[in-house]
């Protein structure tokens, strides 16, 4: 496949290197203050001889960014944490326009099969009151947002899965925690950290449930595994409808 990759920092020059690696061409390359980059900006780039764009850059960007590869008629995975409250949408752009989009908060497997884990373990938490819950979560400090759209994401499982819990706090508590919130901190930190961690505990007992990347090829391979088999669909998916067929 051709790809083209709208934002070159880490991860965007971490995604060329597995694509390319793989067999893909990455032609164009998007990015505002990157030199490497072939273009600055999404409308200027020649996208007819592209197969597929991938898109981490930031969240004020992804709706119009979507538009602009929707209306060439290529698909879409979104790789940009932050935007969800456009979700519907997102979803509209793909539906007006017959294309594929598939968006994740996090796309290493890893992680993927890590949230399946959490929600089978909720469910059997749910059946004992004795344990209480909660999470953290650790990255490096270039990292510009917290908490991250993973532990978005692990929180919102919870809630779903353990029915005495029905808020996440974020936010430094300088309060005793209610008995129906779940707190869930935030630390950056260091060149290379990515973990999230939940913890069920008991008066006699505590479950933790960790992942932790090494770096951010998992992150990167994912995604381009997702590129891959999202080739040729049409309608918007996520990372469970890639692990799950």
């Amino acid at each position: 496949m051709n790809i083209a990759i709208i934002g070159f920092g880490s991860m965007g020059k971490s995604l060329k290197e597995i694509a390319e690696s793989r067999g893909h061409k990455v032609d164009i390359i998007i990015d505002r203050v990157d030199p490497k980059a072939t273009h600055t900006n999404l409308t200027d780039a020649p996208l007819e001889n592209v197969d597929i764009v991938i898109d981490f850059s930031s969240a004020n960007s992804v709706v119009e960014n979507a538009k602009v590869v929707a209306l060439a008629k290529k698909s879409l995975v979104i790789g940009t944490t932050g935007w969800y409250a456009q979700m519907p949408e997102i979803e509209k752009i793909a539906k007006e326009n017959d294309t594929g989009i598939m968006w994740s908060a996090n796309f290493s497997i890893g992680v993927n099969m890590y949230y399946q884990i959490i929600a089978k373990a909720g469910e059997l938490i749910n059946k004992y009151d004795e344990y209480d819950i909660w999470g953290t979560e650790l990255h490096h400090n270039n990292k510009a947002d917290s908490p991250s759209g993973t532990a978005k994401e692990i929180a919102k499982i919870l809630l779903e899965k353990i029915d005495r819990k029905d808020e996440i706090i974020y936010d430094k508590l300088d309060r005793k925690i209610n008995p129906n919130e779940i707190h869930f901190s935030s630390t950056r930190g260091g060149p290379v950290n990515f973990s999230h961690t939940i913890g069920f505990d008991s008066v006699s007992d505590t479950i933790t449930l960790t992942h932790s990347a090494r770096d951010r090829g998992g992150y990167a391979l994912g995604a381009i595994k997702a590129t891959e088999w999202l080739a040729n669909k049409k309608g918007l998916f996520n990372m469970n409808d890639f692990l799950n067929n």
